[in-house]
């Protein structure tokens, strides 16, 4: 019988009881990362969502009127524009 024969033989045998739980240990520790990962970006995410809320209460503290002629000043329509996107992303965002 041939060195490789046995080799396959041995490694596709029966597993050792300390094997089966490295295994089963392994596969909890993989759970267990991805869990607190998962928690982790959670919190991340929402901490990040709370900024924006307070950077766009800041930006829509005062409210831009909308120019009557957009055309005589367009950079009070560029402005109003701005803000209308700055309200509408507050409601996205639930702010």
């Amino acid at each position: 019988m041939s060195t490789l024969s046995r080799l396959a033989r041995r490694a596709l045998g029966p597993m050792t009881p300390g094997a089966k739980r490295s295994v089963v240990m392994l596969f909890v520790l993989a759970l267990a990362l991805s869990a607190a990962n998962l928690l982790f970006t959670t919190n991340e995410v929402s901490a990040n969502n709370r900024q924006w809320c307070d950077t766009l209460a800041l930006l829509t503290s005062k409210p831009v009127p909308k120019p009557t002629d957009p055309h005589a000043n367009p950079s009070r329509m560029q402005n109003y524009t701005l803000y209308a996107d700055f309200v509408t992303l507050r409601r996205h965002f639930g702010c």
